[in-house]
């Protein structure tokens, strides 16, 4: 099958990055990238005076960041930072969303991770994933059997199922990582890091690939055509 719309989940603004090649190439080939974020990011303020501002700061850079990657539309589910809960609400609200878009392919954490919330959005997106297909809570629209569900990040117990060719697109994760002002200090990068290394990487054009893992329900052995 050919992807027509993806959607990637991430527990906070800027974890969608990790597969920021995938997700340019994609978009410059027609198709549609659906991002949706699960918190605000309002503790990942590394300076005293940045705490009052860092939610409006983070939702600024999280557009900034779409537009070097070309992302359709990004959701946000604005919970609380370090405070995200599996709950009936928030399970549903996911799963309203999938039928929504009515992806061809999911994009979720993996279940091996330190951050909290990193691992409460493996467990909410694997549930809605799978709900959102069955003929349950009929007010939240008509049900999606999404085809594919990846992790893109958070597998630690095996190699990766699927290495993307991302040659040509290597650039887009520093280009749009640049984009999150805020977290430059946790990068430990400047915007001149950034730039540099943004410019040496589109020189050298080296081969390059990103790593997936499937979910054990897409049984496939590389990415279906890209939709043109």
């Amino acid at each position: 099958m050919n992807y027509h719309r993806i959607l990637v989940f991430g527990a906070h603004p800027d974890d969608e990055q990790t597969m920021a090649g995938t997700m340019a190439k994609l978009a410059d080939n027609g198709v549609e990238v659906y991002v949706a974020i699960y918190t605000d990011g309002r503790e990942g303020y590394p300076e005293p005076w940045m705490k009052d501002r860092i939610v409006e700061m983070r939702r600024a850079e999280g557009e900034a960041g779409d537009r070097v990657l070309g992302v359709k539309e990004r959701y946000r589910f604005d919970r609380p930072d370090m405070g995200l809960v599996n709950d009936a609400e928030t399970l549903k609200e996911t799963m309203r969303l999938i039928r929504r878009i009515r992806p061809d392919a999911v994009f979720n954490h993996g279940p091996h991770d330190r951050n909290r919330d990193h691992l409460t959005t493996c467990a909410l997106v694997l549930e809605a994933v799978w709900q959102g297909g069955e003929p349950v809570c009929a007010e939240l629209g008509e049900p999606w059997d999404t085809p594919h569900l990846f992790y893109y990040k958070g597998v630690a117990d095996r190699e990766p199922d699927l290495l993307h060719d991302i040659t040509g697109y290597a650039h887009k994760f520093l280009e749009s990582r640049a984009t999150q002002i805020s977290q430059h200090t946790l990068f430990k990068m400047t915007a001149e890091d950034f730039a540099r290394e943004v410019a040496r990487i589109k020189a050298e054009n080296a081969p390059a690939t990103e790593r997936f893992w499937l979910t054990g329900r897409t049984p496939l052995l590389g990415f279906p055509d890209i939709a043109r």
